[in-house]
């Protein structure tokens, strides 16, 4: 079993234990959600999950989430994570139209 948390913008919404066997079919699930969330808001980035490993490499929780971000944001948040896998869409219209401009 692992811990895992539900997660907004204002903190922890829902926490409990899941089946590790569980867990791919919750990102799944979370990623399709991701895509409508990237369709509504035009986000650079969406971010709908995270892993956290002990120095271990063991698996401690994972976290639910459905945030939109910018780049800032998203590579803010990200840059600094360490022994985290983390799950997020990523609006390639968006960047290709950036380097088209570059």
């Amino acid at each position: 079993m692992v811990t895992w948390t539900m997660r907004d913008t204002t903190g922890c919404i829902q926490r409990g234990e899941m089946p590790v066997s569980q867990i791919q079919k919750e990102l799944l699930w979370f990623e399709r959600q991701a895509v409508k969330k990237m369709k509504e808001t035009g986000a650079d980035h969406v971010l709908y999950g995270t892993k956290i490993y002990d120095n271990n490499d063991r698996l401690v929780t994972v976290q639910f989430c459905m945030q939109p971000m910018t780049d800032e944001e998203f590579y803010r948040l990200t840059g600094k994570a360490r022994n985290v896998m983390i799950y997020a869409l990523h609006n390639h219209r968006k960047s290709r139209y950036f380097l088209q401009k570059l």
